[in-house]
């Protein structure tokens, strides 16, 4: 049966030339084995070009995401303003057919035989060193360093079929590159290989692995363990390229000019001196305004922002050269001779050198194609992904909110106005959202930097916006967003301190500015004692740990840098309340065991705060990447060792220090929705369910809209309305567990605090800054929260396990201690103590 799954505007494309997508499919429980076999049609045109592969698994081995990849002739549907993509499982009762495989496996190379009867080359000791057998060659190189060392660390790749062909061929590529002066750089390739053209669709990342030296808790540009690059590009060398380049529909082609060099050195916006590009030297050094290209000593043309088309011909062929978001990642650059052509990915040759942080990494997609190509977006069919189920928070309809979420898209507060308010642009600064609320105490900053770091998710807000309405608007914010948190807001490292290796950073620190923390939190340049108990140092902290919507990223886009960092946040956040293993690391739990926000190692408890509802949703998002059922039990253990029945509420009365205990039991929400799609009614199941009927008793009684009493906040914003919305998901879905006098009750408060958020909101200009927003959109769906809790009602509900005789662990720092101890490895407690204390390395080595 096919099935339509999707749509692609192409309204606004070029006709003329070749589109790229690349999307994640969910599928309803128990539709497909795992084994099945499809077909993808656009129009109902069979696609050739194309491969679909299982990602993720429902419990019952049935499908739950595929990933489908592929290239679309957009000259096929030149009439149409929409494609429409539909999925066919494919059946067939005859034997398989015998494939002969257009690969030759060696130790030096992998060899492709292409559709045209090319050999395509892929160099296995080299990162993405790609050739042809009509003497085109492409290889990553760095300019002005000359490598000590390049190690192949990783290389594998897979065949893909489509209509019993071999359609394509995924490659992944990782190597070490050593730099000299114990620098070195990893670099990561993925390139989708098409056998019927050799079009290539990569991403490549670099990375600098070093830990940051953080000298008193600051992490400002400049530390002694940055890489300081002119420029890391993909190089192409031929005889006769005659590479051409195409600006504002003039042509330049080498031929006629000897050496042509483009050069975006800033955004070309009006604000491209904006403080936010400051270099460790806390002063912008952007030379010039947008960009200009020139040949030797005659400037041919300039301007803002410059949307290259390059081309190179070699032996008859062409190839179209595409690196994504040129401008947007300046400081970029393009060279041109008459045999060679360089493009770069991180910096540029003619600019400053640019400084790669420790832990930081860049990723930039590249396209190689005999043929002008442009990407696709893929928008899933509203009643698929409502069939597929895949999402249990997915509103069904709008809300009273919609208006107010728009201006997030629309408008002089869109984030996009943002992003031109202070220049977030650059190859640091690209995506990220400006946060505008901690202008508050300076309002007449002409520029006020301060970087959001993904506080409260808006990557998964904006993305449910976007599988709401289909406007691409939200999936670019989304889609820049997430790359990137995963490459610049991540902490890339295993080498400093497990409660900071692998984590993600802080915003910047309230009310104050960025300055050369960019980033990173806390700057030598910014002030103390902003505001009460403020600390000014420090590191990544469990209370700022969001993993949502880089999984759901990943899952709709393939993108593998957004998984890989939603995994590293999980394994972080699991080291920063658990501990690293070693008897070091437990004696440091046991001494901090009564500090605010850690994990209480004397009793097991653990705080009851949005670090541990934010850890919760993070082991609950790596259970959907990898299926580990391990990770659904640790959420059970945590959840019994924080809240119980008999918790007592007067804590809650210290609004500023309690107020997070919603966005603990929003987490609590979401393993009881899991635990009842599993029909897991077992007595992790029980126990949650039973504390949280308790919390929302008593919420329906005495919760309030916390604006009511300003008098006991420090800063009365609008922020804590849209903090308010959190009290409304959870009264919604807690009411099916409730009895019909307590339900009445919940719902009637539920009601209440809507029309208060919304009458507040709807009048106030704060809701239309960042941080209001983003809270408008993860938590404004209450309606769905409430819609998934009713399956309680339908559902095998059983209580018939006595929450007194349900197990609960118990800990005692004899205990804690002599687990350690059976564990000692003087290996793991030598590293661990050069990673906390960098002074001990010169005696005891590297970690």
């Amino acid at each position: 049966m096919t099935q339509t799954v999707g749509t692609i505007q192409i309204a606004s494309l070029a006709k003329e030339t070749c589109g790229h997508f690349k999307t994640g499919l969910p599928c309803p429980k128990g539709m497909w084995p795992a084994v099945t076999q499809f077909r993808l049609a656009a129009n109902g045109i069979l696609l050739t070009d194309t491969f679909i592969k299982t990602t993720q698994l429902w419990p019952d081995g049935s499908i739950k995401w595929l990933l489908c990849e592929g290239l679309i002739d957009l000259q096929h549907h030149s009439v149409s303003d929409e494609i429409v993509l539909t999925l066919e499982a494919v059946e067939s009762d005859s034997p398989s057919i015998k494939l002969v495989s257009p690969v030759n496996d060696n130790d030096e190379a992998l060899s492709l035989s292409l559709g045209s009867g090319e050999t395509f080359t892929i160099n296995k000791a080299k990162p993405f060193e790609f050739a042809t057998n009509k003497h085109l060659s492409s290889y990553f190189d760095i300019v002005d360093i000359t490598p000590q060392s390049i190690t192949p660390i990783a290389f594998s790749y897979a065949l893909h079929c489509n209509n019993n062909e071999y359609s394509a061929l995924t490659v992944e590529q990782k190597y070490e590159i050593r730099l000299g002066s114990d620098k070195k750089l990893i670099v990561e390739t993925e390139a989708s290989i098409f056998l019927s053209t050799g079009t290539v669709c990569a991403h490549l990342t670099m990375r600098n692995p070093s830990a940051a030296a953080h000298p008193n808790g600051k992490w400002d540009l400049g530390d002694p363990n940055s890489i300081f690059l002119k420029e890391c590009c993909i190089s192409f060398k031929g005889k006769s390229l005659e590479p051409t380049l195409t600006l504002n529909s003039d042509v330049f082609s080498s031929s006629e000019h000897e050496e042509l060099t483009l050069h975006q050195a800033s955004s070309g916006f009006k604000n491209w001196q904006s403080p936010v590009h400051v270099n460790q030297d806390n002063v912008n050094s952007l030379p010039f305004r947008g960009f200009k290209l020139y040949q030797p000593e005659h400037l041919l043309l300039s301007g803002d922002q410059a949307k290259p088309q390059i081309k190179i011909s070699n032996s008859g062929s062409t190839f179209s050269i595409h690196v994504d978001k040129f401008w947007q990642n300046f400081p970029s650059s393009a060279h041109l001779t008459a045999d060679s052509l360089s493009v770069s990915l991180l910096g540029s040759r003619h600019s400053e050198c640019t400084e790669l942080q420790p832990g930081e990494q860049k990723t930039r997609r590249i396209s190689i194609a005999p043929f002008n190509i442009q990407s696709l977006q893929v928008v899933i069919d509203s009643a698929w992904l409502k069939n597929a189920s895949v999402l249990p928070f997915l509103p069904s309809k709008s809300c009273e909110f919609d208006s107010l979420i728009k201006n997030g898209i629309e408008g002089s507060s869109s984030f996009y106005q943002k992003r031109l308010d202070i220049d977030e642009f650059g190859w640091r600064h690209f995506g990220e959202l400006y946060a505008d609320h901690e202008k508050a105490l300076a309002p007449d900053e002409p520029f006020f930097v301060s970087h959001y770091n993904n506080q409260y998710d808006p990557i998964f807000g904006m993305l449910m916006q976007w599988l709401l309405s289909g406007d691409p608007r939200w999936f670019e914010l989304a889609d820049d967003l997430a790359k990137h948190v995963a490459d610049i807001d991540v902490y890339h490292t295993r080498d400093d301190k497990p409660e900071y290796s692998g984590g993600l950073f802080w915003h910047t620190d309230h009310y104050v500015q960025a300055y050369t923390a960019s980033h990173r939190t806390y700057s030598k340049h910014q002030p103390s004692g902003v505001y009460d108990d403020h600390a000014g140092g420090g590191g990544p902290g469990g209370q700022h740990c969001y993993t949502n919507g880089l999984t759901l990223h990943h899952l709709l886009t393939g993108y593998t840098p957004s998984r890989d960092a939603a995994l590293s946040i999980t394994q972080w956040v699991t080291n920063y309340y658990e501990g690293d293993g070693t008897l070091l690391g437990a004696l440091l739990a046991l001494k901090n065991s009564e500090t605010p926000g850690l994990k209480n190692v004397k009793t097991g408890k653990y705080p009851l705060d949005r670090g541990t509802g934010n850890y919760i949703q993070a082991l609950l998002d790596r259970f959907e990447l990898l299926g580990n059922f391990s990770d659904v039990e640790m959420v059970g253990h945590i959840i019994r060792n924080t809240i119980s029945t008999s918790d007592r509420f007067e804590l809650l009365s210290d609004v500023e220090n309690a107020w997070f205990y919603t966005v603990l039991l929003q987490a609590v929400c979401r393993f009881i929705t899991l635990k009842l799609q599993l029909q897991q009614y077992d007595e992790d199941y029980q126990y949650a369910s039973k504390p949280i009927v308790h919390y929302a008793s008593w919420m329906a009684e005495n919760e309030y809209a916390y604006l009511d009493k300003p008098e006991i906040l420090e800063f009365p914003s609008q922020t804590w309305s849209g903090q308010d919305l959190r009290k409304i998901c959870i009264l919604r879905f807690v009411a099916s567990f409730l009895d019909e006098a307590t339900k009445s009750t919940a719902i009637a408060k539920a009601e209440a605090l809507e029309k208060i958020v919304v009458d507040r909101l709807s009048s106030n200009v704060e809701s239309v800054s960042t941080r209001v927003l983003c809270l408008i959109m993860q938590n404004s769906n209450f309606m769905a929260y409430q819609n998934a809790s009713e399956f309680v009602e339908n559902s095998d509900f059983k209580e018939n396990i006595p929450l007194s005789n349900l197990k609960h662990n118990s800990s005692t720092p004899a205990k804690y201690l002599f687990k350690h101890v059976k564990r000692f490895s003087w290996g793991r407690e030598r590293s661990q103590l050069v990673k906390r204390f960098p002074q001990f390395q010169k005696w005891l080595g590297k970690p």
